[in-house]
């Protein structure tokens, strides 16, 4: 792969722009990466290097909900809060399995996990890890597929 840092910058960036633009796919991005990595070890940079775009890009939707939201949702948000308080493994579940097969959506659930005031701490390790087996997921789709 010619000029690996570059490429790997550049589907950083992707990744970042696909985290808060919602109709801009990771997972195309994701896809077009694979034919440029000569080696296991480049597919894995470049799996890196998009979920850490993802992440980059979804902690900035947490931070943006947890610092503005409409006063109309504080009740809501207030009820939810504390269902959530009693129980925060069910936050930290949800905002798994949405960051590994994408239901709920994982832009939505992101914003909601900073409006709610999930741990911030727990939302970037349980989101990396969920992300990190998405795309390594995808990533590898090609070469099962086409594997005789």
């Amino acid at each position: 792969m010619p000029d690996t840092v570059w490429v790997v910058a550049g589907y950083f960036g992707l990744a970042v722009l696909s985290a808060v633009v919602p109709w801009f796919n990771a997972e195309v991005v994701m896809l077009s990466a694979v034919p440029l990595a000569a080696s296991p070890l480049q597919l894995g940079l470049l799996v890196g290097a998009v979920t850490a775009g993802q992440m980059t890009g979804k902690a900035t939707m947490y931070w943006i909900a947890r610092r503005s939201h409409p006063a109309r949702l504080r009740p809501f948000l207030d009820r939810w809060g504390a269902r959530l308080e009693s129980r925060p493994a069910t936050a930290l579940g949800v905002t798994f399995v949405s960051s590994t097969v994408g239901f709920p959506p994982f832009y939505l659930v992101s914003m909601a996990a900073g409006a709610l005031r999930v741990t911030f701490g727990g939302f970037l390790a349980v989101g990396t890890a969920g992300r990190l087996l998405h795309f390594g997921l995808v990533a590898c789709m090609p070469h099962l597929y086409w594997r005789e």
